[in-house]
Parts: C-alpha cells; sequence; structure tokens
C-alpha cells in the first residue's frame, strides 16, 4: 500500500514538472511579425535564419502582416508581442489611447525609389498621372505626400492620383498593365526596373526627410509584465542587425534576403543587400526628429495626434541597457 502512494505521489510530481516545463516552453514560443517583403525587415528575417532567437531562448516563428496599420491592430488585440512596422501607426494607435510603442529603430528614412513609366522621368511629369502605393494610411502612401509636398505639387490641384494597389508585387504588375503611372517600391528594383525602361524619378535615401519607416514595435504592458522575455527577443533582434552590418557575413545575408524575397539566387539579393546596408543604423535607436516630424506630417490629417509627444512613442530603456553593457558591438560574445 506505502509502495503504490509513493508511486501515485511520483507520478503526480512528475506531471507537475511536466506541466511547468511545458508551460515555460509555451511562453517562449511565439509568433514575430513583420510588415512587408523588403529589405527593411532584414535584422528580423537575418535573427530567424541564423538562430538569434533560439540563443536567447526563444522558439520564434515569423509572419507576414502587409501594412502598418494591420500591425499595430495585431499588437493591439495581443496576437503578436513584437512586429517590424513603419512608425506612422504607432503614433496613430498612441492618440487613442493605446499602449503601442518602438523600441527600436531600423530604417530611420524613407528607404523606397519612386519609379515611373518611360513617360514619367521627373516630378514634374507626375501631373495627371496615377501613382500605385499599398493602401491610405501605410508608409508608402505617406512617402508619395511627403514627396508631393517636396516638389511643390498638390494631388488635388495638380490632378494626381494616389491608387491602393496591394503589394510590391502587384504595384509592379500594376505599372507593367498601365494600370498606375508610377509607384513606390523597395530600392532594391531599382536596376531591373531600369532595364524594363522604366525610369527612376526619386531615391527617398537622398531626399531631407527624416521619417521612422522601420521600427520594433510592441505594447508598454509586454515591457513590464514579461520584461525578460522582451529584453531576450530585443538582444536577438540587435544580434541579427549587427550580424547584418558585418561585411564578413555578406553572403550569408544574400541567402536570407533571396529566400524571403523569393529571388532566384543568391546574387540576385545583392542590389536589396545594399539598399539594406544603406539605411540600417548601427546602434538601433529610433531618430527621435524623424517622430517628431510624422507627428507634425499627422496632425495636418488627424487632429487627435497633436497632443502626442515623441517620448510617448519611444521606449529606449532595454536598448539603452544593451548598449551601455557593450552587447550592441558583440552580441554574440567576444
Amino acid at each position: 500500500m506505502r509502495l503504490g502512494i509513493r508511486f501515485g505521489i511520483l507520478v503526480i510530481v512528475l506531471q507537475a514538472a511536466f506541466s511547468v516545463v511545458t508551460s515555460i516552453y509555451a511562453q517562449n514560443r511565439l509568433m514575430l511579425g513583420y510588415s512587408s517583403l523588403s529589405s527593411n525587415q532584414t535584422p528580423i528575417w537575418v535573427a530567424k535564419e541564423e538562430g538569434f532567437y533560439k540563443r536567447f531562448g526563444v522558439e520564434a516563428d515569423l509572419i507576414l502582416i502587409e501594412g502598418s496599420t494591420r500591425g499595430a491592430q495585431a499588437l493591439i488585440s495581443g496576437d503578436l508581442p513584437m512586429i517590424g512596422m513603419a512608425g506612422q501607426a504607432i503614433i496613430s494607435a498612441r492618440a487613442r489611447g493605446s499602449d503601442l510603442v518602438a523600441v527600436a529603430g531600423v530604417v530611420n528614412k524613407m528607404n523606397y525609389i519612386f519609379v515611373g513609366s518611360p513617360a514619367v522621368k521627373s516630378p514634374e511629369d507626375l501631373k495627371g498621372k496615377r501613382i500605385g502605393i499599398s493602401q491610405i494610411g501605410t508608409a508608402s502612401y505617406h512617402a508619395v505626400v511627403l514627396a508631393l509636398k517636396q516638389w511643390h505639387l498638390d494631388a488635388r490641384r495638380d490632378r494626381i492620383t494616389v491608387l491602393q494597389v496591394g503589394t510590391q508585387a502587384a504595384r509592379v504588375a500594376s505599372l507593367n498593365s498601365g494600370g498606375c503611372d508610377a509607384m513606390i517600391v523597395n530600392p532594391g528594383l531599382g536596376t531591373a526596373m531600369k532595364q524594363r525602361g522604366y525610369n527612376i524619378i526619386a531615391d527617398f535615401s537622398e531626399l531631407p526627410i527624416a521619417y521612422p519607416l522601420q521600427l520594433i514595435a510592441t505594447r508598454e504592458r509586454f515591457l513590464r509584465t514579461e520584461s525578460d522575455l522582451a529584453e531576450r527577443l530585443i538582444k536577438a533582434y540587435v544580434a541579427g542587425n549587427t550580424f547584418t552590418l558585418d561585411p564578413k557575413n555578406r553572403n550569408r545575408v544574400r541567402a536570407v534576403l533571396a529566400k524571403f524575397l523569393r529571388l532566384p539566387n543568391v546574387e540576385a539579393a545583392e542590389e536589396h543587400y545594399q539598399s539594406a546596408l544603406a539605411v540600417m543604423p548601427k546602434k538601433p535607436y529610433v531618430d527621435m526628429s524623424g517622430i517628431s516630424s510624422m507627428i507634425e506630417f499627422l496632425t495636418e490629417s488627424d487632429p487627435k495626434v497633436e497632443a502626442i509627444k515623441p517620448e510617448q512613442v519611444v521606449n529606449h530603456t532595454v536598448l539603452k541597457k544593451l548598449d551601455d553593457s557593450g552587447f550592441i558591438e558583440h552580441p554574440y560574445g567576444k
């Protein structure tokens, strides 16, 4: 009888232990998002493919959620703990009482090119034309608005139509079919577009426009209640960023880009790789001046944004801790 009791207790203890281990594992297996198929996502993809999430104790699966507006909704609903997306959706969500916040900056300027049909060779040629974007409210839409402002063009006065076309592939298809006369796409497509006879009207990275195009976004609540997990996720991202910027990792990074962008070979990823290097900061802090400019821009069409301060949108606590410890320079050991 005593042996049976001991055995029963042992089974209960083992079941409890297994339950705890299972619970811990479940907590550390999660879904992370990215909002576009472009080189702006490189550090996130590299962190996954090079095993940095696993290195820091997280089983992470990646999911594409097109557009920062949808990305913000996924964070607010609790479907995701973090996502790489543009900054304007964070600001708009904060203006409506959300606790969304940016913890790191991937790209602090617009990493786009403005491509025109053979008949569209300059900004002036955009008058009376149709411009393809992802959707209203996304970074591609803001790119058009800010560029037109930079060139002293007015969509209504100059009869410029902005079309919600969808993904980057859909925009290219629309330009090919004559559905639009110009479009916003990632710089990695520049050479291919020129080979087809299209014109590069502008490279946004060369325009004097401060813009937090790609951030790592989460919720203040997640940072507060899951601080250890949040730090490990940010560590993995920082490791991906540092790895990408190291020239000796060129071929491995290009292989990651080729995989996620579904390119025919590693060589085809070179232009995408270069476009990422051109805009990625060594220390991925969010550019506060870009946040300020975005708040000012958004206020023109959304009065609720006017009350938002840049410091409400950004939380550098974890990144600053990693920076002070030397982790950013040596994220995977000295």
